[in-house]
């Protein structure tokens, strides 16, 4: 039977308080950094504060879909009444108290819900794979789960735990604590050793690999926790140090706050190796100046723009001071209002360019030689007519010119000064 009142929360998840603060959602995000050991939660928890932390529109949907799948589960298996019924033939691995079994939030990435209905949509009992573990010293154990039995926490398989206790509880409308599931424990030394075994772990078919932005958090996780010394992962820490700073954070679509102000989707831009510290430094420099009077989250087309010209900058030995650099984000609000969305004002200005260079460009070819116009909305034509943006109207105080680095795109387009932003 489907058990509506287990499947809802009770109440939203606690966030940051918004007095004095900018972006509180991105401090919210950012706050989990600052643990200073691991965190844990039970399976009930986690699903419950994933599911309320979601978009109310979002949240309604998947519960529609719970629904659905409880009458598909129910059809598969008629006779099932537990995850221990002899004809649910769940792996005989050790067993363990599906009450006893916390997620280390630390190591685990943060729960896929969609994640969890694609494993119920196809659930077969005997194809389940047992959750991975390690035993959790009592001292470690939160007092609001303690119970008098070993606790043991999943470093991999959150999302067939939080499958488990669907099936048993909302499902089935059993307590957790009422039945076994099969868990493999593993001899962890540290949590570095266990993070690593995650990451290589979920790269293989069969298992949801990991995306960028949960690679980040193991990454930040180590240094902060584990104190891991490997150079990528102390640098990318160093880098949310500073996005942190100005209350920017990274994350994802599939976490739904891709719209709150202060985020930034584009995780692999900021956390490439060919990316310094310092220009990340840079980049909030600007973005905190242009949100300051635009809160919004960074545009997917405007951080390779503002990051790629101060790459370049960087790369020809200029190193622009915060107040540049504030200058440089003033431009852009007075244009165009530092707007870079596909649609908006700064990619129309670039088509309108483009294509009288174009147009221009080929006026004498005969027109089935003559190429069509595609305008790619990336950093090699919209870095161009950015840089000329910035040739002839960037000026200091003075009324001269800001110093420019040499132009390093190769690209034949070369937007007229008229076409440029007056």
């Amino acid at each position: 039977m489907f058990n509506e009142s287990t499947a809802i929360p009770a109440a939203p998840i606690e966030t940051a308080s918004s007095v004095g603060i900018l972006r509180p959602y991105a401090r919210s995000v950012n706050a989990k950094y600052h643990d200073s050991a691991s965190v844990y939660f039970s399976i009930k928890d986690r699903w419950n504060h994933t599911l309320a932390s979601l978009p109310a529109s979002h949240r309604n949907s998947i519960l529609a879909r719970l629904k659905q799948l409880a009458k598909k589960f129910t059809n598969r298996y008629p006779k099932v009444r537990s995850l221990n019924d002899p004809h649910f033939r769940l792996c005989r691995s050790l067993s363990c108290n599906l009450g006893n079994i916390l997620i280390d939030s630390t190591i685990q990435r943060k729960l896929d819900i969609e994640w969890v209905l694609n494993i119920l949509e196809e659930f077969i009992a005997h194809q389940a794979m047992p959750i991975q573990v390690y035993a959790v010293p009592d001292v470690d154990v939160p007092e609001r789960y303690r119970n008098g039995s070993p606790f043991y926490a999943s470093w991999d398989g959150q999302h067939t735990a939080v499958a488990f206790w669907i099936i048993n509880t909302i499902f089935l409308g059993n307590s957790e604590g009422s039945v076994e599931v099969p868990v493999v424990e593993y001899d962890i030394a540290d949590r570095q050793e266990c993070r690593m075994t995650f990451i290589n772990n979920n790269s293989k078919e069969g298992k949801k690999l990991l995306d960028p932005i949960d690679k980040v958090v193991q990454m930040i996780y180590g240094v902060v926790l584990d104190d891991v010394t490997i150079t990528e992962w102390r640098n990318v820490y160093e880098k949310q140090k500073h996005l942190e700073a100005y209350d920017l954070f990274l994350t994802s679509d599939k976490f739904f706050d891709d719209a709150e102000p202060g985020a930034i989707t584009r995780v692999k831009d900021v956390t490439d190796d060919s990316v310094s510290v310092e220009l990340i430094r840079q980049f909030t420099v600007y973005a905190n100046h242009v949100l300051a009077e635009n809160n919004r989250p960074i545009n997917t087309k405007e951080l390779p723009i503002i990051l790629g010209f101060l790459k370049m900058a960087m790369q020809d030995n200029i190193k622009y001071t915060d107040d540049e650099i504030r200058s440089l984000a003033d431009l852009c609000l007075v244009k165009f209002n530092a707007d870079f969305d596909e649609a908006g004002k700064f990619w129309r200005q670039v088509g309108i360019a483009y294509t009288k260079w174009h147009n221009k460009q080929y006026k004498d070819f005969d027109d089935q030689m003559r190429p069509g116009i595609r305008l790619n909305k990336d950093w090699t034509q919209g870095g161009t007519f950015f840089y000329f943006q910035l040739y002839f109207t960037w000026l200091n105080e003075d009324g001269e010119r800001m110093r420019l680095p040499k132009l390093n795109i190769t690209t034949p387009f070369l937007p007229a000064k008229g076409d440029l932003f007056k």
